[in-house]
């Protein structure tokens, strides 16, 4: 090796190992900052919350609207459909006066949300002698 080549090589390290220590001391500042920054955070003291009472959470059960109707009875007038109605409702039924399409007005005395229990209703109902006309309203 010549001397250019020696003197080229010391001045690699030299420079090399000068850059090394400068890096590990611009680490250390940043180390010690974040450090004390996370125990100033970790110091904060959050207030308790109050306790809260426990209660007990009853089950959510959406009623489905009623879509099945028993209709007993059909009337072109208005009023004829009202007069059953009361009636029913005398007797403890739960009646309504449903408008249909073609103007006449049905008389309902029984509802169902359940499209099987309607069906069974009807079939019940039909086997009885006083209510055999008796047929289902389907609303839509």
């Amino acid at each position: 090796m010549n001397y250019l080549s020696k003197i080229l090589l010391l001045s690699v390290l030299i420079c090399g190992i000068g850059l090394s220590s400068c890096k590990e001391e611009a680490k250390e500042p940043v180390k010690k900052e974040t450090t004390q920054k996370v125990a100033k955070k970790q110091e904060v003291k959050k207030p308790k919350p109050k306790p809260v009472e426990k209660k007990k959470l009853e089950p959510v059960v959406e009623k489905l609207p009623n879509k099945y109707f028993l209709i007993v009875a059909s009337f072109q007038e208005k009023a004829n459909a009202e007069n059953l109605q009361s009636k029913l409702k005398s007797e403890g039924y739960v009646a309504n006066v449903h408008d249909a399409n073609n103007g006449f007005y049905r008389v309902s005395y029984k509802a169902f949300a359940d499209r099987k229990l309607a069906f069974q209703e009807l079939a019940s109902v039909r086997a009885t002698e006083e209510h055999k006309d008796t047929w289902l309203y389907i609303k839509r």
